[in-house]
């Protein structure tokens, strides 16, 4: 029994020291272990430390959105300066028209009223003229009184002012006085297309009452492609006028177009914090339509 209880106490004698012994070896290589990955940690952070980030970061490429407009000088309102109801309409909405080409005619009495009167002006004033300078050249040889004379020179001089007030608003009609006083009185007032291109917005129809000012249609000119695209406050430090950009159009999303920055706002949108950037396309295509939405990359070398 005593023998039993002596070799119990030795194995557990064996197992406490090669416990201890294992837990001190594994203290004694803890450092020679840490060591590698301390030291990685510190070529990480001396290697980062030697780079330091650039402010451009995240502005080598500036994503902007947007849309295909038209430049104010070619995209036309159509308004007249005399109302009428609308007798005949010529084109439709996305036809090619020229400069001049007929779009709708007008009706209005108060149009040939304003014709007569021309046409009576223009009689009259030939008339007064000459009658004025009879009772100048008698009143230069004392065979007419003053009286007289002044009389018919305010005469051809009231009727002369209305005959230029009558010309001067036919010509904002566009009507040819020339023509008027050759051709007689046209029934109609026509309005004509004052530039080429294709006309838009056309929401009228025969018979309707059109007040002056009031909106016939667009003519818009596709000769010269304009994007307008929208930046943010933060964005603006690295957008400039001349600035390339490329941009795609929904509907054509296999093909990259080319444009140049020309115009930035000055006015900031309260709500929306956003400032409208302007380009221009260097090229052009049938497909493209006003308003058609407009993904845009400006690269920044």
């Amino acid at each position: 029994m005593k023998r039993i209880l002596s070799l119990i106490a030795f194995s557990s004698a064996l197992i406490i020291a090669s416990t201890v012994t294992t837990s001190c070896s594994n203290k004694a290589n803890a450092p020679e272990e840490a060591a590698p990955a301390q030291a990685k940690e510190k070529e990480d952070t001396t290697e980062t430390a030697g780079q330091p980030e650039d402010i451009f970061s995240n502005k080598n490429q500036i994503a902007l959105n947007g849309m295909i407009t038209t430049s104010p000088q070619n995209n036309v309102t159509i308004t007249p300066t005399m109302a009428g109801s609308i007798q005949n309409i010529y084109v439709f909405t996305g036809d090619y028209v020229k400069k001049g080409q007929t779009i709708v005619t007008l009706k209005n009495p108060e149009f040939i009223s304003l014709q007569q009167e021309y046409l009576t002006a223009s009689a009259q004033v030939e008339y007064l003229q000459q009658e004025y300078l009879r009772q100048k050249t008698l009143a230069s040889h004392e065979a007419a009184s003053q009286k007289k004379l002044q009389q018919c020179k305010a005469e051809y001089l009231s009727q002369k002012s209305t005959l230029e007030g009558a010309r001067a608003q036919l010509r904002l009609l566009n009507v040819s006085t020339a023509r008027l006083r050759k051709s007689g009185i046209t029934p109609y007032l026509v309005i004509t297309a004052p530039a080429s291109g294709y006309v838009t917005n056309m929401n009228i129809n025969k018979g309707q009452y059109i007040n002056t000012g009031e909106t016939i249609c667009n003519i818009v000119n596709k000769t010269e492609t304009m994007i307008q695209l929208t930046a943010y406050e933060k964005d603006l430090p690295y957008i400039k006028k001349g600035d390339q950009i490329t941009f795609t159009v929904n509907g054509m999303p296999d093909r990259t177009f080319s444009a140049v920055i020309y115009a930035i706002d000055q006015m900031v949108d309260q709500k929306k914090g956003s400032i409208s950037v302007y380009a221009k396309a260097k090229e052009s295509d049938k497909l493209f339509r006003q308003g058609m939405y407009v993904n845009a990359i400006i690269k920044k070398k």
